[in-house]
């Protein structure tokens, strides 16, 4: 009897752990990647217009604004054993990510650049580009040479909340040692046409410094 007894405790016991572990898994499954913001103190307290913005007119390109570079020393097995926690946070952010403002700039050549911000928890974290003649996503690398634009915002705009469900991040990355981090590549069909950054540490999702700027100045 005490044999019975003793085998139905521990098989209670062994069910009760087996429960709690998957209990944690689950919740740890679905966590919310965490978001890695820059520093108060890099983002300007009052945000004015830079000189010869003229209302209604493509704004030129801001100065040139860096995110803070980290320099920091990390084993390469570290680094590689936090990719595929790094791979888990990318893919939950597929169905996370939501539309930002769009704004219109002038490139080094005068050409326009269109451009909208790729959003999570309200924070830039990617950028894309659309064509100033269409509305169409541009690919990373491809900048038509325009000077003129044939497409209102709005219409843009609305082409972009069409686009947020089609973007798909892929399990893949590569490593960008002066922002410690590593960056998945953001498609649209056969098109890459974002990157988005996750930590070296595979938890948190970095911000886009530049792409917040510019969408602050400019983003309508």
């Amino acid at each position: 009897m005490k044999k019975i007894v003793f085998i139905s405790t521990f098989m209670l016991a062994a069910f009760l752990m087996f429960g709690i572990s998957v209990s944690v898994q689950a919740q740890q499954n679905n966590t919310v990647p965490l978001l890695m913001q820059q520093p108060a103190a890099q983002v300007p307290p009052v945000v004015m217009p830079p000189p010869g913005v003229v209302p209604g007119q493509p704004a030129p390109p801001p100065p040139g604004m860096q995110g803070v570079q980290v320099v920091q020393t990390i084993p390469v097995s570290t680094l590689l054993a936090n990719l595929s926690q790094a791979v888990q946070t990318a893919s939950k952010l597929n169905k996370l990510l939501t539309t930002g403002k769009v704004w219109l700039t002038r490139g080094p050549g005068g050409q326009l650049e269109l451009k909208a911000g790729l959003l999570y928890r309200g924070v830039a974290v990617a950028v894309l580009r659309f064509n100033p003649l269409n509305g169409h996503v541009l690919p990373i690398g491809v900048n038509p040479q325009v000077y003129q634009s044939s497409i209102t915002m709005q219409k843009v705009k609305s082409g972009f909340s069409a686009v947020i469900p089609q973007l798909k991040i892929l399990p893949a990355a590569e490593f960008i040692e002066p922002e410690t981090c590593w960056s998945f590549p953001v498609t649209l069909g056969n098109l890459v046409v974002a990157h988005v950054k996750i930590y070296y540490d595979g938890i948190h999702v970095l911000q886009d410094y530049p792409a917040t700027q510019e969408m602050t100045f400019y983003g309508q």
